[in-house]
């Protein structure tokens, strides 16, 4: 067979191309759908797991009644994050899992350990550096060496800035040294809600900021060689093209960097340096950021303060985090876009760079819609196509960019090279 693992004959002997564990969730649900929309076209089997058969079998019965695809074939595997026993068995019979069961820092090590036990490559959609950046120093080696790609980060947080950047590097009339990330998602006259995981994760990546820094300064990974003038992402507040603008305290930047670095140790490639900024349309919304920024710092920083945020979330983000996440028509108005700025050479890396490149990728609703195209696309274009590299990964450094990108354009995310400039002659 083509694609992954065709050497290891008894990956592609699994019961299922792809489970999702934790199907029945408020984003698990969103990938199901994707799965009963495009599986058939692709050819590929794929099951559901989690704790209860009931709400498994409720959750198939109304996403097929909703795309009107027939769940007949569609199997549940009752498996419980509890029960090491209960994951690795469900792990052993899937050629690749996607893990919507979050906060990974919590429950997210274990089924890396399933997937590793029960040879099956894993995709989850973890914003969480200091989970991803741990789950890399302990099981790169042995999963390169299985043929096996873990992932994390294969949703909103950062396929489209580290599929975006790696897209601006490919398309680069000669080599990219600096690229900027302007992030903008926008909501409609009906606002938008954060589901109570995601804000959960949030709190806890601030939280264990310190932890990262330690864990980081205890790798003590080689610098990154910088090639081109030295660049510092901008910091503050700025205006920018009419919009507000500040540093984007998510994941992103993390996962670039981890990109660039993979690409370059194992291809040899030019890492780009890179800044990651949000960007604010409504005036409203940036200064209810600020606002609501300033208070969750200050609480953040101590437990009582996190206990706060978290036993109170409505009161403290003023009614955005919800137990019940975003409505459907939250979701149908929301979209994102996010604006590439690059800087590079068109020969030589000296002196100034002379040329430069504008790139924007965009979709609909981030978190849910285009989320769960991410992930699924990533998980067919493993089976499928095969990934780039093996062990514990990026989006950037397992996807092949220019058919993975072609997957994404089919399901309505644009990517989109708007400028180039370069020197005449």
């Amino acid at each position: 067979s083509s694609g992954i693992n065709a050497e290891y004959g008894e990956n592609n002997m699994k019961e299922y191309d792809i489970v999702v564990f934790g199907g029945t969730g408020y984003t698990g649900i969103h990938v199901i759908r994707e799965l009963f929309l495009t599986s058939q076209t692709e050819g590929l089997s794929w099951a559901i797991a989690g704790r209860s058969m009931e709400k498994m079998r409720s959750v198939l019965q109304s996403v097929a009644s909703e795309t009107g695809v027939s769940s007949a074939d569609v199997d549940a595997i009752v498996a419980n994050i509890d029960d090491p026993d209960s994951i690795e068995q469900m792990c052993v019979k899937a050629r690749l899992l996607i893990n919507c069961v979050g906060p990974y820092y919590l429950w997210g090590r274990q089924v890396v350990e399933g997937c590793l036990a029960g040879n099956a490559n894993y995709l989850d959609i973890s914003g969480e550096p200091l989970f991803m950046e741990q789950m890399e120093a302990d099981y790169h080696e042995k999963a390169e060496e299985l043929g096996l790609v873990v992932a994390s980060a294969c949703g909103f947080d950062s396929i489209p800035a580290d599929i975006g950047v790696r897209f601006v590097q490919e398309n680069f009339p000669g080599t990219l040294t600096v690229v900027e990330t302007y992030v903008n998602a926008r909501v409609g006259e009906k606002g938008f809600a954060v589901h109570l995981p995601t804000f959960q994760c949030v709190v806890n990546g601030f939280s264990s900021q310190s932890s990262l820094v330690k864990f980081r300064r205890g790798r003590n990974l080689p610098r990154l060689p910088k090639f081109g003038p030295p660049f510092r992402p901008k910091a503050g507040m700025w205006r920018e093209n009419g919009m507000f603008c500040t540093p984007f305290a998510g994941s992103d930047r993390s996962v670039i960097v981890r990109s660039q670095r993979f690409l370059h140790e194992k291809e040899q490639k030019v890492p780009a340096q890179s800044g990651v900024y949000m960007s604010y349309q409504s005036t409203g919304l940036f200064l209810y950021l600020c606002v609501f920024g300033v208070l969750f710092i200050i609480l953040v920083q101590t437990s009582f303060g996190r206990k706060l945020l978290l036993k109170y979330p409505k009161v403290f983000t003023l009614g955005l985090v919800s137990s019940d996440g975003a409505t459907p028509e939250q979701i149908e108005q929301a979209s994102f876009s996010l604006t590439f700025k690059g800087q590079g050479y068109s020969g030589e890396i000296d002196g100034k760079p002379d040329t430069t490149v504008e790139a924007v990728v965009s979709g609909p609703d981030p978190g849910y819609v285009s989320c769960s195209r991410f992930i699924t696309q990533a998980a067919y274009s493993v089976l499928k196509h095969g990934p780039r590299n093996f062990g514990v990964l990026t989006p950037g450094s397992m996807l092949d960019i220019t058919e993975y990108v072609e997957r994404l354009r089919k399901r309505e995310i644009k990517f989109e090279i708007t400028q180039v400039s370069k020197p005449q002659g």
